[in-house]
This record gives structure tokens, C-alpha cells and sequence, in this order.
């Protein structure tokens, strides 16, 4: 029997009051802020955002697939209760919704705004790689610390050490007609990987039990199988730990809330698996030897994840980290997907490609040291849907957290190691 320590969770519960006199009338369409909606409670959460979640899964595998010369992006728009889908030919409109359709015919499609834009996607990961790699090659008088598209603006998004020197050596870096670069100020991105959820768990594990080699502390974060054989696969952040090495759960005296971090004691516990391939350009890793299922550890219990999906700009997501959980946070939600198409530069010296978040202006705490390896997913309705593994932290506003979340995408690293869901739940 798997048990868990209840913290307890704290949410707004959004009411409709109907004006005087307006019986008889149709009611008019409740609408939220962002702020309402990031401190909503979860499952009511799930209930606003899962339609749009369905339309942007549908525009996005079909944008991709079929309408790739066109297609340059979406944005979930909670508060207005649309998708807003971004082409370079509008005309193009009937046959991108007739492909979603083709994907999911229960979408609504009378909630997807079209908005005509510059370039493409695949424009914009062409001039991302390209600024990359003149970065690696170290010819730019900056240092990049992520790149992000902005399917909307049709730019990159570069946040940089220097601003303004960037920006002066735009032209000198850059051939003319290349995407344009809009320069804001970076923070270090920092992996965060001291520890996370439960601090000890028997097979089979789950997305976040505290998993170590005695000396570096992480989360299990996504209980898969291989496809090829069935073989159970944990998939942890890529930093973690070397390739090859043997990792356990926690083991002896549980770190006390509030003091989480002198409470790391180097002891090891049950056998969770061995290394065996590690995949830098995702932040992700795969551990092999025991068995797993498809939960996820929360505040107080654990739930069944039953699904896998991408992320997009304007949803919102938890994790579930153990370092955020031990300093008296809780399953941390309510983060608010910014930048779902980003390379940042960790300060080991990876590029990655994943997506980033945060819970401002409502909240400081996104993310804290602890927290790597652990599960990013949503919610819908009594289960959840994976979407990724937390890598990073930005812009620390006290020693341990930061405001700003990155992970890397669920989809992304199981396509990789030809990896799915394990479906026990």
C-alpha cells in the first residue's frame, strides 16, 4: 500500500451570480482572468481548459502534419475562451480545420481565431539553429541564455547577458531577412537537482518518489515501457546522474518540512534501476530495473495519469516536485505556459529544447533546487496527462526557488528512446 503525508491545498472556487432580474434571459458566458484562473482549484481548472486543450492538440498535430509550410503556431487564450492559430496564408484556414477535424471531430472549431503572421515553423526553428549554433561556435558578443519562438510576433524571442550589446550587433551577426531578434535581459538557468517527491517508495515506483545515488538527489518522473520488448523504463532529468550509475530511493530519517535540504543524509534505499542512456538535448534519462506505473505522487495521495501531450502557450500545468512539496508548498500548479518552443543553455553546458513557465504575478514559487526529474502534467478530471520532466530554474528569488520553470516534453523524449505511458495504473 503506497501512503502519502497531506500537506492540504489551498483554491479559489469561481462562482457565476446572476444579476436581478436577468432570469429569463440566456446567461452570458462566464469569463475568468489569468490571474482567477491560475489560482483556481485544479479539477475546475481542468474543466475551463480542457475544450481548448483538445482544439490545440488537434490544430497543433495537424498544423504540423499536413499544413507545415503554413502553420507557425498556436495559443491557448483561457479568458477569451479561444485558441488563437497562427498561418503565414490565412486562405489556407478551411484546410487546417478540416485536417483537425480529421484528428478529433469533437472539437469546437467556432473558438479558433486565425491570425496571419511572417513565418512558419519550421522558418523559425531554422533561424533559432542557426543563431545556436553561431552561439556554440562562440562568433557572437553575447552569451544566449535561451531562445525562444514567438510563432505570434513571427520572431525569436533571445534572452541574452547584454541586451544591448546584442541588439547593436544584430546586423553583424545576422544576414539580412533573417527572423527578427527581440534581446531581453536572461537570468541563469540552473539545473534543479537536489531532490524531490517521497523520500522512500517499493516497486513499483512512480512519478515522484525521491530517487539517489547517495549523493545527488532526484525524482522518478515518467513510468514508461519500451516499445520493442515491454521493458519498464523510469525517465528522470538527463543531469541527474552519469550513465551507468545505480540509483535508489531515499532511505533513513524523512527530511522535515521547512527544512528540507539539511535533511539530505546520503543514505540509499530500494533499488529504483541502473543509467542506461542518457539524452542531453532533452534533459532526460532513462533508469532500468525495477518495475513502475503510470501514478503520480500529489500532496496527498496519488492519481492515475492516462495520458501524454504536448504543452501550449496559455495552458497551465503542475509539477509535482519533492524539494517544492518538503518546503511546504504542495504539488505546485497554476504555471502559466509562456514560451512552449524554447532552447535555453544550462549552466552544465546543454542546449535543451523544451518550454518554460511560471507563476507570476501571482505567485513567486515555480520551481525550487529538488525539484528535477519530477513529473509536469495537467489535470483532467480524476486522472492526469503527462507532460514532460522538470530540467531548470530561473531567476532565483530566494536561496532554493526560482519564479521561472523550464521542462522538457513527455512526446519528445518517449519519441527519442521509443518509449510510452506504462498504462498500469
Amino acid at each position: 500500500m503506497k501512503s502519502a503525508i497531506g500537506l492540504g491545498s489551498a483554491g479559489l472556487t469561481l462562482l457565476a451570480v446572476a444579476a436581478p432580474g436577468a432570469q429569463a434571459e440566456q446567461p452570458a458566458e462566464v469569463r475568468y482572468t489569468e490571474a482567477q484562473i491560475a489560482t483556481t482549484e485544479p479539477a475546475h481548472q481542468a474543466e475551463l481548459l480542457e475544450p481548448l486543450r483538445h482544439i490545440a492538440n488537434a490544430v497543433d498535430s495537424a498544423g504540423k502534419a499536413s499544413q507545415s509550410d503554413t502553420y507557425a503556431g498556436l495559443r491557448i487564450d483561457a479568458p477569451q475562451n479561444v485558441v488563437h492559430v497562427y498561418l503565414t496564408d490565412s486562405a489556407r484556414t478551411p484546410k487546417l480545420i478540416e485536417a483537425a477535424r480529421r484528428t478529433d471531430s469533437t472539437i469546437d472549431t467556432k473558438k479558433i481565431v486565425v491570425e496571419k503572421v511572417r513565418y512558419n515553423l519550421n522558418s523559425l526553428h531554422e533561424a533559432r539553429s542557426k543563431l545556436i549554433a553561431k552561439a556554440e561556435a562562440n562568433s557572437l558578443p553575447y552569451k544566449i541564455h535561451s531562445v525562444a519562438v514567438n510563432a505570434e510576433g513571427s520572431s525569436l524571442d533571445v534572452a541574452v547577458d547584454a541586451p544591448a550589446k546584442a541588439s547593436a550587433s544584430t546586423l553583424q551577426s545576422l544576414s539580412a531577412g533573417d527572423v527578427p531578434l527581440n534581446f531581453t535581459q536572461g537570468q541563469k538557468i540552473e539545473p534543479a537537482s537536489w531532490a524531490d517527491i517521497k523520500w522512500r517508495d517499493n516497486s513499483p515506483f512512480i512519478a515522484g518518489d525521491v530517487i539517489t545515488d547517495g549523493n545527488s538527489y532526484c525524482s522518478a518522473g515518467l513510468p514508461a515501457v519500451r516499445k520493442s520488448d515491454n521493458t519498464r523504463v523510469m525517465v528522470t532529468a538527463g543531469h541527474c546522474f552519469p550513465d551507468g550509475q545505480k540509483i535508489y530511493t531515499g532511505s533513513g530519517t524523512t527530511p522535515s518540512f521547512g527544512n528540507y535540504y539539511n535533511g539530505l543524509n546520503g543514505q540509499t534505499g530500494n533499488y529504483v534501476g541502473t543509467v542506461s542512456g542518457v539524452a542531453q538535448g532533452w534533459d532526460a534519462e532513462q533508469l532500468i530495473g525495477a518495475d513502475n506505473n503510470a501514478d503520480v505522487s500529489e500532496s496527498t495521495g496519488y492519481v492515475p495519469v492516462t495520458s501524454v501531450a504536448y504543452s501550449h502557450n496559455g495552458d497551465y500545468v503542475c509539477q509535482n516536485g519533492a524539494a517544492s512539496f518538503f518546503m511546504q508548498q504542495g504539488t505546485v500548479c497554476g504555471i502559466h505556459v509562456i514560451n512552449d518552443d524554447v532552447t535555453y543553455n544550462m549552466d552544465n553546458g546543454w542546449p535543451v529544447r523544451g518550454v518554460e513557465g511560471t507563476r507570476l504575478p501571482a505567485s513567486p514559487w515555480a520551481s525550487a533546487h529538488g525539484d528535477s526529474g519530477s513529473m509536469v502534467y495537467s489535470t483532467t478530471g480524476s486522472s492526469r496527462q503527462a507532460r514532460g520532466v522538470v530540467s531548470a530554474l530561473a531567476n532565483p528569488y530566494q536561496t532554493h526557488a526560482g519564479n521561472y520553470l523550464f521542462w522538457t516534453e513527455a512526446t519528445d523524449i518517449f519519441n527519442h528512446f521509443g518509449l510510452k505511458l506504462n498504462p498500469a495504473t
